[in-house]
């Protein structure tokens, strides 16, 4: 192996370039400036797309059950509350609000197995429901008010009540 470090290699001279008389044919023969004309270039490009615009909020047909809903949230409120079940899985079903003062209740643990015993459900209209859930778990019976408003086609509990 050889420590001679190689001499850079000679670039040879270039010829004198010769100069001439009229414009590149690269370039435009105008010398006016550039202006931009957005009437022509925005109207062939913009095409408004009013058939992707999202239609009008979901009706109560399209929304899931509410009274199977508000028991299923209601009886894993409660298994939250308990220690059966981790918060983390409620997070996109709560308001962030809701969500964080519910992590902080601590209940006495119970044996798994709440079932909603009870649930009445009252619809203000489309978009908002208020429901009543009675939870019932091998020690106590939790009672739990709900309300439930539309968000981007599910619902979404806004307001609870624990007792």
């Amino acid at each position: 192996m050889s420590t001679h470090i190689a001499p850079r290699p000679r670039s040879l001279p270039q010829p004198a370039s010769r100069a001439r008389s009229g414009p590149t044919p690269s370039r435009p023969t105008s010398t006016s400036p550039f202006r931009w004309n957005s009437q022509r270039s925005l109207s062939q490009t913009y095409r408004p797309r009013v058939a992707s615009l999202p239609d009008a909020a979901p009706t109560q047909a399209e929304l899931p059950d509410p009274r199977a809903w508000a028991a299923t949230l209601a009886r894993a409120i409660v298994e939250v509350v308990t220690g059966a079940r981790q918060a983390p899985q409620l997070r996109r079903w709560l308001l962030p609000d809701l969500y964080t003062a519910l992590t902080d209740i601590h209940l006495s643990p119970c044996a798994r197995g709440a079932s909603a015993i009870h649930v009445r459900v009252c619809s203000i209209d489309a978009q908002h429901t208020e429901a009543a859930v009675i939870v019932a778990t091998a020690s106590r019976i939790y009672a739990l008010a709900l309300r439930l408003e539309e968000y981007r086609g599910r619902w979404m509990a806004t307001a609870l009540e624990l007792a």
